[in-house]
């Protein structure tokens, strides 16, 4: 018997050395034993809200994920947390609303983002129920592949010194250079966007179901004293004028969604800020764009985010 289990618990040493390892480097605060989280993978965000729960809510993709949360919270006056993250469709935005509204938590604002893209039916990911379960067994987190890959990660970066990287650039000639040399009106980020878009944009059509559930969450909302702002984030030129008018989105959303957004917030639903085709702060779109949806970290960003939350408070 002693024999069976010193093997045993020589089994058991790399396995708890790489369970360390994991907990250690494991860039989501899964375990709340670290200040903050790295990531802003869902897992990350809702866990963060699970461990401290907070009542301004921020939800939606990628185009919101990134805000500097200390600027947010001077031009506001208030302290909100993002619980925004990269692909997030509408359908996941909304099923996260719900959850946070479920959770028995106080809450006083969500604000919600919405864009033509996460409207169309054709970009309706469903990834909810998996995340609960995520979030629910740390068993089933500690084994998933992907976690540890994002875990190792974090290890070799932190062994070279590797610099946190941000959605920003100082862009350079070669920047603006075809690949047979042309000069690009555009930086190349900016430039290619609208192509990496069109697979999923050129059969658009209007995802009404999840559009009927953005009014349910308003009426919920409504009845349950919580302020719902739904706000439409800025997008580049180029895909307005290559993408939307090329696929008749421009008309989907200027003559039938947008009246519709705007009379159920006239009924009180929500606040509406639409600065995706409405006027917005964004003057120089290559410098102040890293690519058609996302704003440059550094150079656009603050800038709206200054914009957005300067009309909240209005």
């Amino acid at each position: 018997m002693k024999h069976i289990l010193k093997n045993l618990a020589l089994l058991a040493i790399p396995v708890l050395v790489w369970l360390a390892v994991f907990i250690a480097f494991e860039p989501n605060n899964y375990f709340g034993l670290k200040s903050s989280a790295g990531s802003s993978q869902p897992v990350a965000r809702v866990r963060a809200y699970q461990q401290d729960p907070g009542t301004n809510l921020i939800l939606g993709d990628s185009r919101l994920a990134h805000f500097d949360m200390e600027l947010v919270d001077e031009v506001s006056g208030q302290t909100w947390q993002n619980l925004s993250f990269g692909g997030a469709s509408l359908k996941e935005t909304l099923d996260l609303a719900d959850y946070v509204l479920a959770s028995g938590h106080p809450v006083d604002r969500l604000l919600v983002g919405l864009s033509f893209y996460t409207l169309n039916e054709g970009y309706n990911t469903d990834r909810f129920a998996q995340l609960e379960e995520t979030l629910e067994n740390p068993l089933a987190y500690c084994l998933n592949l992907e976690y540890n890959v994002n875990a190792l990660t974090v290890l070799m970066d932190t062994l070279r010194g590797t610099p946190d990287t941000i959605e920003s650039g100082d862009w350079v000639e070669s920047d603006y250079l075809a690949e047979d040399g042309t000069l690009l009106p555009l930086h190349r980020k900016l430039y290619d966007y609208p192509a990496t878009i069109t697979p999923k944009c050129r059969d658009w059509s209007l995802n009404t179901e999840q559009l009927d559930r953005l009014h349910q969450l308003g009426e919920t909302c409504a009845d349950r004293g919580v302020e719902l702002i739904v706000v439409l984030p800025p997008m580049a030129d180029n895909v307005r004028t290559q993408v939307c008018d090329e696929f008749g989105i421009s008309d989907a959303m200027e003559n039938e969604v947008l009246p519709t957004l705007r009379a159920w917030s006239a009924e009180g639903a929500f606040t509406l800020l639409d600065y995706e085709w409405g006027a917005n702060c964004i003057t120089d779109d290559d410098t102040q764009f890293y690519d058609g949806f996302h704003l440059d970290e550094r150079y656009g960003l603050p800038d709206w985010t200054v914009e957005l939350f300067t009309d909240l408070n209005g």
